[in-house]
């Protein structure tokens, strides 16, 4: 069982785990394994494709925090939605930019909702997990003149190409630059023989679920995230 602090919100006092069953067992288990971590409390994943999941943390006093619907894209039958608003580049071909992105790293991660006590750390560790860990042939990054508007890299997990975290700077936002990068994302997608690409979208974020639609993702099932005090041993 992976129970660890929550990526960017390890100040908080919960520990995240995966749930896709009922098990009261688990549920101490996962408590137990949260408090050696000094957590007193859990951040629960599960899915509404195991709805009987959330219902029993419900009963035990957790509380959704946050949803995500998680949609995929027939990258071959995508509409042509035009040219993008930004010239997007990867990281590939303009590698000095990779320095550019820090900064919208910082203000984009505490600004998505639910997620507001996000700290990505000091630069280096942000590199760590945020920029070395990705292709950087995938890792696309928008520019509106000389300056970095916006970035965003697809990865593949678990055999499946889903699209990382899509960060846009705050006073760039609403001018077209996440779809200028989703645009980019998927004419690569489809010039290396990707078939299909996923997304996550919090439900809050109606813009983003109103893009995804134009390009046509279909929503296949959604993540529910929900936080709560951790059993008594």
């Amino acid at each position: 069982m992976d129970v660890k602090p929550i990526p960017g919100l390890e100040h908080l006092p919960y520990a995240e785990v995966w749930f896709h069953e009922v098990d009261d067992e688990r549920w101490r288990e996962a408590s137990a394994k949260a408090r050696e971590l000094g957590k007193p409390g859990l951040e629960v994943w599960t899915t509404d494709r195991t709805p009987e999941v959330a219902e029993f943390f419900v009963e035990r006093g957790y509380e959704e925090v946050r949803r995500y619907v998680i949609s995929e894209l027939d990258v071959a039958a995508a509409p042509d939605l035009g040219a993008p608003a930004f010239e997007v580049v990867t990281l590939g071909e303009r590698p000095e930019l990779a320095s550019s992105l820090y900064q919208i790293a910082r203000e984009s991660y505490p600004d998505q909702p639910g997620r507001s006590e996000t700290s990505i750390g000091p630069a280096e560790v942000w590199r760590s997990w945020g920029l070395e860990p990705h292709e950087p042939d995938a890792y696309f990054v928008a520019l509106d003149g000389n300056e970095v508007a916006g970035y965003g890299f697809l990865a593949l997990e678990d055999g499946v190409w889903t699209h990382g975290f899509t960060a846009v700077a705050r006073a760039r936002r609403g001018r077209g630059v996440a779809g200028a990068i989703k645009r980019a994302q998927i004419d690569w997608a489809r010039q290396n023989g990707v078939s299909a690409l996923r997304t996550a979208t919090e439900v809050r974020l109606t813009q983003m679920r109103s893009l995804n639609r134009d390009f046509g993702f279909l929503p296949l099932f959604e993540e529910i995230v929900l936080r709560g005090t951790a059993a008594s041993p």
